[in-house]
């Protein structure tokens, strides 16, 4: 998959960091390389030329400079750290024998896209050398990565020390074939210590994916001016091949043009490969005979002992968002995709005999729980048993997803908050009407109510019929899944959850949990559980699993999440405010999904309240331009997906909702406009406006709109609310008479909206993947990737964050968890409607209902 979904921010300046600070090093490098270079002897020079230039890039077992990912592309193309950043090192030692017994050791490690090296090598006469690198690789979008290599070599001749780097391009644009270009040694600074530049072209074609890599390579030595003819290297053309040819067992082969011939073996065992590499001359000019031994991260080639029985352990610890926190040193979390990617990852290995769901502190909505609770049923469908085990104080949703599992065990210390469901609204009128401030409102329609906590005291009539029909069916969707999760009457769960909140005794002595046990006695637990002694795998499938080459088939995921603003998107603000998604930012990604044609469908993973229906409409639009390339748009609706949510859902070729999705809310409002006449009549202000032109006073604070001014604006509400009605008329096939039924302003629980055609199908991001793959056409035997899209350094800037914090875990620190606290709830919703201050008319929610 392509990189984890962020909110967009500016890094360039982060990003050429590093290029920068390379280009100043390389010139400062060169002042006191002038003078070396004119106090050594030319036969010294030489032989230390050729010395670091052997120091500075070792030769790995048959590794490409298009191919070959993971830490030892530090050595050969840093580009490639960029298209495959999870964390691997590689060690490697290598011996000469015969006239040429030389030595050398190389290892390497990349956190991210971050990479270190370090090398040595003696040769059997003459000078060895230490070399130090630090490599960075940049994803640039649809299969193509830059890279740059900086190099401190240090021979172990006195004064011949110095400074040079390498660059790298890497081209991926489909699943079997690469390209590549690199420049070694670049700068005047090598040229200087008598060491060439080398200029490398490779070709790499994957026809059997990852069981078959093989490679070509041309490196061309240049820039020769004050190398030693007498060590100039030549011209040479390499092959290497990369078999794995049984679970766990990889041979590797290459030959070159100077005759050199090489061949090796390497066994995946506990996680890590393995190897032995030797090569041999065949030409008079090719080196002696070497032999290495190598060590490895393993990339997904299997253990020589075959698939061990294990259970998945998978960690779900407070909040899980659509998309991961920008900052460096931000609390790590685990995006809501991922977190299903891994679950389904389970299901699909043979060798998981169950699932571990430790529920910590889980903070999950109800839309997201039936998902999860549809995940659980699929792994138990195939035979694989899931334990829960709840720490802390879970609560109803949590419970919900608890009760599908097997067994649920839960912290003899811990609380179960088992106590029904709530939604609490809130209206200001009254402190309005104390300190003399007089909203107006333009609204459409009966049931349309969220500017009624500015205009009333109390709830609407059709607020309160609207609220207690989605409570109910909220409610009864809930109740309905712990009785079936465990066995029970939705009458004896409706008892139970009277008498809550539990203790964790009064939980087990109640059948609510199957036990009670703290987590060092969880292992006992699972030995007893499963048989056949599975191990516990923690945090099973967390790494990503790039594996650095495009899938031929790809379904783009694009999020619309939180409130719906112009311009981009952005991050939670400072009082807890969520994610806002800007039509701008989601027009750009549809319209690169449009124009990439590994793209065959996007699912539009809407999660919001609505916000501005002009950013509305231009989210629209782009989704059916996109229709009009024959790319299918299918809509997956998580907790909410109402007013400006559903406005962008309505043209989509199939919606998706849960059957607790918070959806529908066909309406939209103008305002509040707020009078502070009254306000400042208490205070002492005085106010002249002045105006030329009948309306030009409407939006001044220092008085109400009159007549003619209103008439105005609940013009333009009435206009939008029709073209917001002719959207969802056209998009979803529905009368006039049926629009008009199923809209005014009227919220609808999923299971509601698919009764009255609002929606096509029950069901969750998985199933909408599904609909997505059988609308492009993807047969079932071909492979798919899920590719989501952020701003053009996204995925640097979430493999730099990995790398960053793994240095921050190695050294032990760690920034202070935020306080659990009072959220400021009015405050962040204050800062939301801040954001969509540019927009007179809103597609909102009724309300910010959060059910409890």
């Amino acid at each position: 998959m392509g990189g984890q979904p962020s909110a967009p921010r500016r890094l360039g300046s982060v990003a050429c960091a590093p290029l920068a600070i390379f280009g100043v090093a390389v010139g400062i490098s060169m002042v006191p390389l002038r003078a070396a270079a004119q106090q050594r002897a030319a036969a010294q020079s030489g032989k230390v030329a050729l010395d670091a230039a052997t120091a500075i890039r070792p030769a790995l077992p048959a590794y490409s400079l298009a191919g070959d990912d993971g830490a030892g592309a530090v050595f050969t193309n840093p580009a490639n750290l960029g298209l495959d950043p999870d964390p691997s090192y590689h060690m490697q030692l290598r011996r000469g024998f015969g006239a040429q017994s030389d030595m050398g050791f190389a290892g390497a490690f990349n956190l991210g896209v971050l990479g270190t090296g370090v090398t040595w090598w003696s040769p059997a006469e003459g000078y060895g050398a230490w070399t130090l690198s630090e490599s960075l690789g940049l994803n640039l979008g649809r299969g193509v990565a830059f890279g740059g290599r900086l190099n401190w070599v240090l021979p172990e001749a006195a004064g011949d020390r110095f400074l040079t780097g390498d660059l790298g391009l890497t081209w991926r644009p489909t699943p079997w074939f690469g390209a590549a270009v690199t420049e070694g040694n670049v700068g005047g600074a090598a040229r200087l210590a008598g060491v060439p530049a080398v200029l490398g072209l490779g070709l790499t074609g994957r026809p059997l994916e990852d069981r078959l890599l093989v490679s070509l390579d041309v490196k061309i030595p240049h820039d020769l001016r004050e190398v030693d003819p007498a060590v100039q290297a030549p011209t040479t053309v390499g092959a290497a091949l990369r078999a794995r040819v049984a679970d766990g067992v990889v041979l590797r082969a290459s030959a070159d043009s100077v005759g050199a011939v090489g061949l090796g073996v390497e066994l995946g065992y506990g996680g890590a490969g393995y190897g032995l590499f030797g090569s041999a001359p065949l030409g008079e000019d090719a080196a002696g005979p070497a032999m290495a031994a190598y060590l490895h991260a393993q990339r997904g080639d299997g253990d020589i002992r075959g698939q061990r029985p294990k259970i998945a352990g998978v960690t779900i610890d407070g909040d899980v968002p659509y998309r991961a926190p920008a900052g460096f040193f931000a609390r790590d979390q685990e995006t809501y995709l991922h977190l299903l990617e891994r679950l389904g990852a389970a299901g699909r290995d043979s060798s998981v005999a169950g699932v571990l769901l430790d529920l910590e502190s889980a903070n999950l909505d109800l839309a997201q729980v039936e998902e999860l609770r549809r995940v659980v049923a699929s792994l138990r469908n195939k035979g694989k048993k899931v334990v829960v085990w709840l720490g802390g104080s879970p609560g109803n949703a949590t419970y919900l997803l608890a009760a599908g599992a097997d067994k649920v065990f839960m912290h003899p210390a811990g609380e179960l908050e088992l106590i029904g469901l709530s939604a609490e609204l809130q209206y200001f009128r009254g402190a309005l009407d104390l300190v003399g401030i007089e909203p107006t409102v333009a609204k459409r329609s009966t049931y349309k109510s969220a500017p009624e906590a500015f205009t009333n005291t109390e709830g609407s009539e059709g607020s309160r019929e609207q609220m207690n029909a989605l409570l109910n069916d909220l409610s009864g969707i809930w109740a309905e899944g712990i009785a079936s999760g465990r066995g029970r009457e939705a009458t004896d769960v409706w008892a139970l959850v009277d008498g809550g909140p539990y203790s964790a005794r009064e939980a087990e002595g109640r059948g609510l949990v199957d036990g009670l046990m703290y987590p060092d006695e969880l292992e006992a637990k699972l030995e007893e559980i499963f048989e056949g002694e599975p191990h516990l795998v923690a945090d099973f499938a967390l790494d990503s699993g790039v594996n650095g080459w495009r899938a031929q088939n790809e379904i783009a995921v694009i999020y619309v999440t939180g409130a719906i603003t112009g311009g981009e998107s952005a991050g939670p603000g400072f009082f807890g405010g969520g994610f806002s998604t800007g039509s701008e930012t989601v027009v750009r990604q549809l319209e690169a999904a449009k124009e990439d044609d590994a793209v065959k469908a996007v699912v539009l993973r809407i999660d919001s309240p609505g916000g501005s229906a002009f950013a509305s409409e231009e989210i629209w639009r782009a989704v059916e331009r996109l229709k009009k390339e024959d790319k299918a748009v299918i809509v997956s609706m998580g907790s909410v997906a109402a007013s400006g949510g559903y406005y962008v859902a309505a043209n989509a070729d199939a919606i998706y909702a849960n059957s607790s999705t918070i959806t529908g809310s066909i309406g939209v409002y103008f305002g509040p406009l707020l009078s502070l006449e009254g306000l400042y009549d208490k205070v002492g202000i005085h106010s002249e406006l002045y105006t030329r032109g009948r309306h030009a006073g409407m939006y001044s604070n220092s008085k109400a709109p009159d007549p003619g001014e209103f008439a105005a604006i609940d013009r333009m509400v009435g206009e939008t609310y029709a073209q917001f009605k002719k959207r969802v008329e056209v998009g979803r096939k529905l009368s006039v008479e049926q629009v008009e039924e199923v809209a005014r302003g009227r919220v609808w629980s999923g299971a509601a909206a698919k009764r009255n055609g609002l929606v096509d199908e029950l069901g969750g991001f998985e199933q909408a993947i599904a609909r997505a793959r059988a609308e492009a056409g993807i047969a079932e035997r071909q492979s798919v990737s899920l590719v989501t899209y952020g701003d053009r350094l996204g995925p640097n800037r979430e493999a730099m964050k990995r790398g960053v914090r793994s240095v921050v875990d190695l050294v032990g620190f760690a920034p202070a968890p935020r306080p659990s606290v009072p959220t400021f709830a009015e405050l962040a919703r204050l800062e939301d409607a801040l954001r969509l201050r540019g927009d007179h008319v809103w597609a909102m929610m009724p309300a910010d209902i959060e059910i409890k």
